[in-house]
């Protein structure tokens, strides 16, 4: 025997949509038949009511739900009210169409909130959809860079590795010396530029894989070495002088603007554990000592 589906709450969500979109294309085919075949006389009356229920219905597609079942039922009350006093007073006899009119507001109003409630659950398909792209995303996208999050995620890997086969792991955190102050001269664009510059210099610099994180909005990087701190010393050497070099950043930074770095390093020690940010935060903390 089959197993049942599982119910498809997006499935769902689109058929109430398009039942709603079918409902108001029947409901806008009445009305114009309403015209079509009332009297000349009632012809007008007609139209008025029509147009005001119209107004009633297009409130709640405007998103107001509340409003709209408010007007749709006044305007029945109005219309039934009307009729029955032109008949007291008149005599004139209610015909089949002034009874067909009676529930056409509230089927409008059914077709409002109908499509209110599917575009609702849209949106917050929309909004649970790009949460969880944000949580997967692992680039930044500024510079192109492995981000904060994937920084965390191959630490905690690497150093597991590292500790069964018992090889050293250094972080090592890099950030412009004087980021503000230059983030301040430099245009938007060229700041983001500039933090692009620094990161593909510091990519070419190290080799193929050790990854080069971006690890906030400053441009701030971050690199996971496989040698003790003694050994990126060569490292921060080779990142030292690629950024030095002359008209490096030409085109991105005027000749008067320092691009400088302070660069901290620090070797996973045991007492760490599994907590890779009291890792990442005691090694931030020796961007202190490099003045």
């Amino acid at each position: 025997m089959n197993e049942p589906r599982p119910y498809n709450g997006s499935s769902g969500m689109a058929l109430l949509r398009e039942s709603a979109v079918l409902i108001l294309l029947l409901w806008a085919f009445a009305q114009a038949m309403f015209l079509a075949f009332s009297s000349a006389e009632s012809r007008t009356v007609y139209l008025v009511f029509i147009l005001i229920m119209d107004a009633a219905v297009l409130i709640g597609y405007l998103n107001r739900p509340v409003l709209c079942v408010v007007a749709c039922a006044t305007a029945v009350c109005v219309w039934v009210a009307y009729k029955a006093y032109i008949w007291y007073e008149s005599g004139v006899d209610i015909v089949l169409t002034d009874y067909l009119m009676i529930p056409m507001p509230l089927i409008g109003m059914a077709s409002a909130l109908m499509f209110r409630k599917g575009m609702r659950a849209l949106v917050q398909e929309n909004i649970l959809l790009k949460r969880n792209v944000e949580e997967l995303v692992l680039i930044d996208e500024s510079t192109g860079l492995y981000n904060l999050r994937a920084l965390y995620k191959d630490l905690n890997v690497t150093v597991k590795y590292a500790t069964r086969n018992s090889l050293p792991v250094t972080l090592m955190i890099i950030r412009m010396r004087y980021a503000a102050e230059l983030e301040s001269m430099l245009s938007a664009r060229r700041y983001q530029e500039l933090k692009k510059k620094l990161g593909d210099i510091v990519s070419g610099t190290v080799r193929v894989e050790d990854r080069v994180y971006c690890i906030d909005e400053t441009g701030s990087l971050a690199i996971i070495l496989t040698t003790d701190e003694e050994g990126s010393g060569i490292v921060e050497a080779r990142i030292r002088n690629s950024v030095a070099k002359e008209g490096t950043f030409d085109g991105i930074a005027d000749r008067e603007m320092r691009v400088d770095l302070r660069i901290a390093v620090k070797q996973y020690d045991e007492k760490y554990g599994n907590d890779m940010m009291a890792f990442k935060h005691d090694t931030e903390s020796e961007l202190a000592y490099d003045v």
